[in-house]
Formats: structure tokens, C-alpha cells, sequence
């Protein structure tokens, strides 16, 4: 399984396999140690002032970019679209609409499709209820994106 995580140094995206303890991004050669984090209670967006993809607290009900300093509502949050790259075969996200994606490992320039609706299951780590019982964290969910 992989994760993902922002870049310290850049603020690129970066997957990961997980379990390992930091990331070495490609691009700024910036060392990113891996947090653990409840990924089921954080959410994303695409900044609406600059292209920065911004991760949040789920309860959150606006998040400030920190590049851009736009103060974005997280109910107009965009969805994300996902295609593996042709090359290389990384996974990549874009924002519904877009009609070329490039790749920030090789560089290739993907061209985005319409994506007929794919189911997505997410798995994310085991954690205990209240009552101390391991629970398990799976969540399966549609993902249809139209321009």
C-alpha cells in the first residue's frame, strides 16, 4: 500500500510506501519524515487562488493556503481526479476539467480523459474504539468526474 504526503521543502505531493520513516522528494532533494495522521478525518482541495493542493482537518470549515495566503471554504471543496501515468506508471491527481496532466516524476505529459465511474476503496490503518475493540478503517465510495 502506498500513502501520500506533502513535501516539506517544495510542497509537492510525494507517495511513499508505507512504513517507511521519511521520503526524499525528487524534486528539492528535501527529506520528509512520515507523520502518522488519521487520513480518514483529513480532506483535500485545490486552492481557488493558486494550483496548491491543501490538506485539512475534515471538521475544518475554511483553510488558509500557505502559499498564497487565500482563505479557501471547504464546502466548495473541488474533487479530486486520479490516471497513472503513461510512463512511469505513478498515480496522479488533477482537478476535474483539466485536459493534460504532467507528470512530476518523468515529465510526461498525460492527457486526461473523461473517467467513467470507478469504485475507489480506501483502506486506511486499524484503531481502537472507545471500548479499546480494533477497528477496521475501510471506506468504498463511486468516483465519477464530468467536465
Amino acid at each position: 500500500m502506498q500513502g501520500q504526503l506533502i513535501c516539506d521543502g517544495c510542497r509537492r505531493v510525494l507517495q511513499y510506501r508505507r512504513g517507511v520513516a521519511g521520503v526524499c522528494c525528487p524534486g528539492c532533494n528535501a527529506l520528509t519524515a512520515v507523520r502518522p495522521s488519521p487520513a480518514a478525518e483529513m480532506s483535500e482541495l485545490i486552492c481557488s487562488g493558486c494550483p496548491t493542493l491543501l490538506y485539512y482537518n475534515r471538521g475544518a470549515s475554511n483553510v488558509r493556503c500557505s502559499r498564497c495566503s487565500t482563505l479557501n471554504s471547504t464546502r466548495s471543496a473541488n474533487q479530486m481526479a486520479h490516471l497513472t501515468c503513461g510512463q512511469c506508471r505513478t498515480t496522479l491527481m488533477y482537478p476535474p476539467g483539466a485536459s493534460t496532466v504532467q507528470c512530476a516524476t518523468c515529465r510526461y505529459v498525460n492527457h486526461a480523459r473523461d473517467a467513467r465511474p470507478q469504485t475507489v476503496l480506501v483502506e486506511n490503518p486499524k484503531t481502537f474504539d472507545e471500548k479499546g475493540k480494533l477497528v477496521s478503517n475501510v471506506v468504498v465510495g463511486v468516483a465519477s468526474w464530468k467536465r
